[in-house]
């Protein structure tokens, strides 16, 4: 704690002795007598100052996040007795978007914990991404079985981060994205389709009233996302048997007006994903399309004050990702949500995430945009932990709080401080994707990680990807540093069990898939002896890997959405010990053939030596094609 505090209200300093222990460490703050002034609202100029000199430590803040965020620097040069830091915001509104429907619903805790170092950072924004995962009164099926926040989860989190000055946004949705509701029986009145919610519908209208109520009395923010992302399909269920075939831009719009007007019943101020308004406007019937250009009929008919949000976790030209905030502009009020690349992956790709969220965020300073938010997505299970996000989130903040560029290799000692972890221990976590053979041309970054593991033993899909790459070297160095970080690490290094136990699988399965079948099929039955040791010691692994994970998740999730992943790892195991029980029996001579390994292999995600081709991989296509 500090020698003294002058300035503080109460609330303040509850938040103040509130930060977690790491923070503390080292007494290096029993000597400072810190004095804490806000800055005037009408005054221009900085955002925060940290000043230290013989006589105390003195931060002036404009708002109470930038207190923190001055805290969190303090902190960062507690070895110097003298130094002026001055800052300002260049993106007033910074934050990230944690998925929270993807399986996984991280514990109020451990939102808190991720408060306390965002507090640190000095972002001021965390959007929860929520389809269904919150308390509707009088809709016992909405969210059923799903581990959703109740009303008063959701009023603690937001006083929790109120108290720091961190605004909690819920990003919820109105039309798309609905197929776990409209599976029950009791919504089909409200389906156009699969996923798409029936437009014009009164009972759809007063069902997105009780949405909208419900988020209204739980969060102090009256900005709410509200989706409306990727309706495919819209139009062509039930709403064309009741109303006829439709210009889907048409119901599109339609709805948009509506819900704006159901949100302002409520106080609210909507922003919606812009991708089928670009889709429908589009010559090419793209999102990314620059030059679409929307008649002046259909800009009347954007509520002037809804926010366009422009989603791209993909893009690396300056030029592109300038012109598509250019052209949203020209349309209305502008939010840039940008990548933490954690999807489908057990890991967030570091280097993939700063060539586009780089540009991107230059672009978003340079164009005033006044909204900037990286977003920790978890299709398919949710494998990644959210807390292999923070060097991210580090580097979003430092984004905000700085005019030009950020270089993430310069950020090492304002991430220790901010979190009392070493970057480097993430930056090892993220080589179970992150190998030497990435394919640079590529779109999107490959998740090798995720395929080589569930893919099938017998049948493995990319084995001739994996040929010849000599990654099981690769994963033999990463498991190497990941132990050393571990041992670094201590307490602080419980996130790392998970990345260590899977690089060590690895290492045995990326060899094994790339050669088992090959040894079959040349008859090498001393290799195909070593290839039977190998399986017993993959099975082992794999057990392992399942055990931590599991306790990984139990310590930060709801446990609904383990099953899932159970699941998974359930059918990985029957699959190895049937894998290890026919190989042995061929190897014995009980069995004449093995026709799962006779099937020629050929490449998916290859291009010549290279790992990447086309969009990242998910489970159901990466286990197995057998059918039925």
């Amino acid at each position: 704690m500090f020698a003294s505090i002058t300035g503080a209200d109460k609330e303040l300093l509850s938040c103040i002795n509130r930060l977690p222990s790491f923070f503390w460490e080292g007494k290096w703050a029993e000597e400072i007598h810190l004095t804490i002034c806000p800055i005037p609202s009408l005054q221009d100029g900085s955002d925060l100052t940290v000043t230290r000199d013989s006589t105390g430590c003195r931060i002036e803040y404009r708002l109470p996040v930038h207190l923190f965020r001055g805290l969190g620097l303090l902190k960062e040069h507690a070895e110097e007795k003298d130094f002026f830091i001055n800052q300002k915001m260049y993106i007033p509104e910074i934050g990230i978007m944690a998925d929270v429907s993807r399986n996984s619903v991280p514990s109020p805790e451990f939102l808190q914990s991720l408060l306390d170092r965002m507090a640190l950072m000095g972002l001021n924004c965390l959007i929860l991404y929520m389809e269904d995962v919150y308390e509707i009164e009088g809709e016992p099926r909405f969210g059923y079985m799903r581990g959703g926040y109740t009303r008063e989860q959701l009023r603690s989190i937001d006083d929790y981060a109120a108290g720091y000055g961190i605004r909690i946004v819920a990003s919820i949705q109105v039309l798309g994205h609905m197929e776990k509701v409209l599976r029950f029986l009791e919504y089909a009145g409200l389906r156009d389709n699969s996923s798409c919610l029936l437009a014009g519908s009164e009972e759809t209208e007063q069902f997105i009233c009780k949405m909208l109520s419900s988020i209204g009395s739980c969060l102090r923010s009256r900005q709410i996302i509200v989706g409306m992302d990727e309706t495919h399909g819209l139009g062509e269920g039930r709403y064309r048997v009741l109303n006829g075939l439709r210009p889907p831009i048409e119901i599109y719009l339609e709805h948009l007006n509506r819900v704006h007007a159901l949100a302002g019943k409520y106080g609210l101020n909507i922003a919606f994903y812009s991708d089928m308004l670009f889709k429908y406007g589009s010559e090419k019937h793209t999102y990314l399309d620059p030059h679409m250009q929307l008649d002046e009929r259909t800009k009347e008919l954007i509520p002037s004050d809804a926010q366009l949000i422009y989603w791209d976790y993909y893009s690396r030209e300056a030029s592109l990702l300038n012109d598509m905030l250019t052209c949203h502009r020209s349309i209305g009020p502008t939010v840039y949500a940008g990548p933490l690349l954690s999807v489908s992956s057990f890991c967030v790709q570091y280097e993939a995430t700063w060539k586009t969220a780089g540009p991107a965020l230059m672009a978003v300073k340079r164009q005033k945009i006044p909204m900037a938010y990286g977003c920790l997505w978890h299709d398919d299970g949710a494998e990644c932990s959210d807390w292999l996000g923070l060097p991210g989130m580090q580097y979003y903040a430092e984004h905000a709080y700085t005019e030009g560029a950020v270089d993430p290799g310069s950020l090492d000692s304002r991430f220790l401080a901010c979190t009392g972890l070493d970057a480097g221990w993430f930056r090892d976590a993220a080589l179970l994707d992150e190998v030497p053979c990435i394919n640079p041309e590529n779109r999107w970054p490959p998740n090798p990680c995720k395929y080589i593991l569930w893919q099938d033993p017998l049948e493995g899909i990319y084995d001739a990807d994996i040929r010849g790459l000599s990654l099981d070297l690769h994963y033999r160095r990463t498991a190497q540093l990941l132990r050393r970080d571990l041992a670094e690490a201590g307490e602080n290094g419980a996130f790392l069990h998970v990345p260590l136990a899977l690089a060590e699988v690895l290492e045995i399965k990326s060899a094994l898939s790339g050669a088992l079948s090959w040894h079959y099929r040349e008859h090498d039955m001393t290799a195909l002896q070593q290839d039977a040791a190998a399986l017993s010691e993959l099975y082992v692994r794999v057990k392992k890997l399942r055990r931590l994970h599991r306790e990984q998740w139990m310590s930060s999730c709801s446990p609904f959405g383990w099953s899932r992943l159970d699941l998974r790892y359930g059918g990985l195991l029957a699959r190895l010990e049937t894998a290890s029980d026919r190989l042995q029996d061929y190897l014995e001579g009980r069995l004449s053939e093995l026709p799962e390994l006779a099937v020629p292999r050929y490449t998916l995600d290859r291009c010549k030596d290279l790992l990447g081709n086309g969009i990242w991989k998910v489970y159901d296509k990466s286990v197995s094609l057998s059918d039925g």
